[in-house]
């Protein structure tokens, strides 16, 4: 099934929804004509954007029923703190870090504590990444997360989820993915998720996103999506195109994440959602 965004069906009116940090509500919806696609009998789904530009593919039922079970009893054990990304949460939470000493350390982008409480989520990283600035004094700038040191064991029991992914996303988009995967060869294999197109895995349970564009990935590349558990909302929108997708456990969601994008609330039960991303600049390490 295609479905072509037109150029008359943009969200036109003055609206947050249309800048960055903006955190969608369930009301939304209506006034702002956003349409859900939750399809129950289609099994693929492609949206194109005005010009004819891929947005997104939902593939549906297309992940090995065990396996999305075995992974969400592995990554619902998520328990980091994403309050370094303060633009998922939205840019109202954004706020200098203090030190020790009372002094402003320079570094913008941590939550207050409060705002964390009431949000709720959480959030975290497996494989590799490459930092703006070293994560702890004396630290490199690449090399793997800090989770995937912690727990190497479950990172090893994830690979064939990751795998799985890797392997329906060429299958589905091949030039897409040959894009993608001409760069990853690039990286060195210390620093990617190895036989696969991607470097990094991040994982967020119950952490909607506030409307936001991805730019910490390598620009040609799509995102690559999947959720575990089981629940109600959670939609990733497009507001700008007012259209929104449900991806349900099971299901593979490719899309165009350079476009401003966030998730609605979830609305019961938990949401455990997977994407798949190379990390932009990767190839210059080791630094």
């Amino acid at each position: 099934m295609r479905i072509q965004i037109a150029d008359g069906d943009l969200l036109r009116e003055e609206h947050p929804a249309r800048e960055l940090g903006y955190a969608l509500r369930c009301a939304d919806k209506e006034p702002l004509g956003i349409k859900v696609l939750s399809p129950k009998h289609e099994e693929y789904i492609e949206v194109y954007r005005p010009g004819g530009f891929l947005l997104a593919v939902l593939i549906k039922n297309c992940l090995d029923e065990k396996l999305v079970t075995d992974t969400y009893r592995l990554l619902k054990t998520v328990n980091g703190n994403p309050s370094n990304r303060p633009g998922i949460i939205g840019e109202a939470a954004r706020q200098p870090d203090v030190r020790k000493d009372g002094t402003f350390s320079g570094r913008v982008g941590v939550v207050p504590k409060a705002v964390m409480q009431a949000y709720g989520g959480k959030a975290d990283m497996l494989g590799h990444y490459r930092w703006m600035k070293a994560p702890s004094p004396g630290a490199a700038l690449c090399g793997p997360t800090a989770w995937t040191l912690r727990k190497p064991e479950l990172y090893t029991k994830v690979l064939r989820f990751v795998k799985e992914i890797n392997d329906i996303y060429a299958t589905h988009l091949p030039k897409e993915y040959a894009k993608q995967k001409e760069y990853v060869d690039t990286i060195e294999e210390d620093y990617k998720i190895t036989g696969t197109a991607f470097t990094t895995l991040y994982v967020l349970k119950n952490a909607p996103t506030a409307t936001h564009v991805d730019t910490f990935d390598y620009p040609e590349a799509f995102g690559v999506m999947a959720t575990l558990g089981n629940f109600q909302g959670g939609e990733l929108c497009f507001p700008r195109f007012r259209i929104a997708i449900d991806y349900q456990p099971g299901d593979l969601l490719l899309a165009d994440v350079h476009q401003l994008h966030g998730n609605f609330p979830v609305l019961e039960g938990e949401r455990v959602a997977c994407v798949l991303f190379v990390r932009k600049g990767i190839h210059k390490c080791p630094v």
